[in-house]
């Protein structure tokens, strides 16, 4: 096996096991993943590039990726990152600098980063890590930017489409998989948390059916911030399926829940049941947006800019 083939072999053993490892640490029932994450892998570099994030369009964007080199997943705490336009010439647009999280469990992360669009079409990310020996080992991303985002945009003003609330049933389990379910996170719809003029944090997720390693660890996260901004900002938990006492484990019986149609989740290529968290203002429109798991430090200070 020459030199190429090895790195493509190991890259792609790196990352099944990075995502079996992880559907295995959630709560409850993990599926596989219907397709894997594209691996980015070319003869003169060194690391493969995992992009977490898909949803991106024209203008400021939250960026999310792994790196994995053919022995372990790097985590280096920054990466420089360039993003490079791939028209007639290709051309660097923007030159940032993404930071490592590290994700629950203490075995697993991402690197997250801003970047700013400013026209559709192909483009991709050149991503340089500094070793500490003092090399430069590099990855590529390619991206699909469109016009507009599939899911509510920032700056938008979010579908007040309701979400059940404990006030609809008459046991927790039937709003939610999470095993232990925190019941202050199922008492607004986001319609009244709307009418509140309160900033508020929405989380889109299955705990315990998480077909990528986000769910459980990110509503766990919410849970949390919760307690830490009580009184200053709403907080809501919205399972993605309706049904989630009458799963029991095998998704072939779920139904997505209505708002998760009226919200476009489905419309994204190959979504399952991936997480997502919104930020709204007092304002009413979404000032953050994460999508997959988002750590603790990134939603502090999305909740910092909207509360001033």
């Amino acid at each position: 096996m020459n030199g190429r083939a090895k790195r493509i072999f190991f890259g792609i053993a790196m990352v099944l096991s990075l995502v079996a490892a992880a559907c295995s640490s959630g709560e409850g029932v993990t599926t596989s993943p219907a397709t894997q994450p594209s691996v980015v892998d070319t003869p003169e570099l060194e690391l493969n590039g995992i992009l977490a994030t898909k949803d991106l369009s024209v203008g400021a964007n939250r960026i999310a990726f792994l790196l994995t080199s053919p022995k372990s997943l790097v985590t280096i705490p920054t990466a420089s990152v360039r993003s490079v336009y791939l028209g007639a010439t290709e051309a660097v647009e923007e030159s940032v600098t993404a930071e490592f999280y590290l994700w629950p469990f203490g075995s697993r992360g991402s690197y997250v980063t801003e970047l700013t669009f400013g026209r559709p079409g192909d483009w991709r990310l050149d991503i340089d890590v500094l070793e500490e020996d003092g090399s430069i080992q590099s990855a590529r991303i390619p991206l699909n930017i469109r016009e507009t985002s599939i899911t509510p945009g920032l700056g938008s003003k979010p579908p007040s489409a309701a979400n059940k609330t404990s006030r609809d049933v008459a046991d927790l389990k039937a709003l939610t998989t999470r095993s232990t379910p925190d019941p202050d996170l199922y008492e607004l719809t986001i319609a009244e948390a709307l009418e509140t003029e309160q900033p508020f944090l929405v989380v889109f997720a299955s705990p315990a059916l998480c077909t990528s390693p986000t769910c459980g660890p990110q509503t766990e996260t919410v849970e949390e911030l919760k307690d830490q901004y009580k009184g200053r900002a709403n907080f809501i938990h919205v399972e993605v399926y309706d049904n989630p006492a009458e799963i029991q484990g095998d998704l072939s019986r779920a139904r997505f829940a209505p708002i998760i149609d009226t919200w476009k989740f489905t419309q994204l290529e190959n979504y399952r049941n991936e997480s997502f968290v919104f930020i709204i203002n007092s304002d009413g429109r979404i000032s953050s947006k994460y999508e997959g798991y988002a750590a603790k430090e990134e939603l502090e200070k999305g909740l910092e800019k909207v509360l001033g």
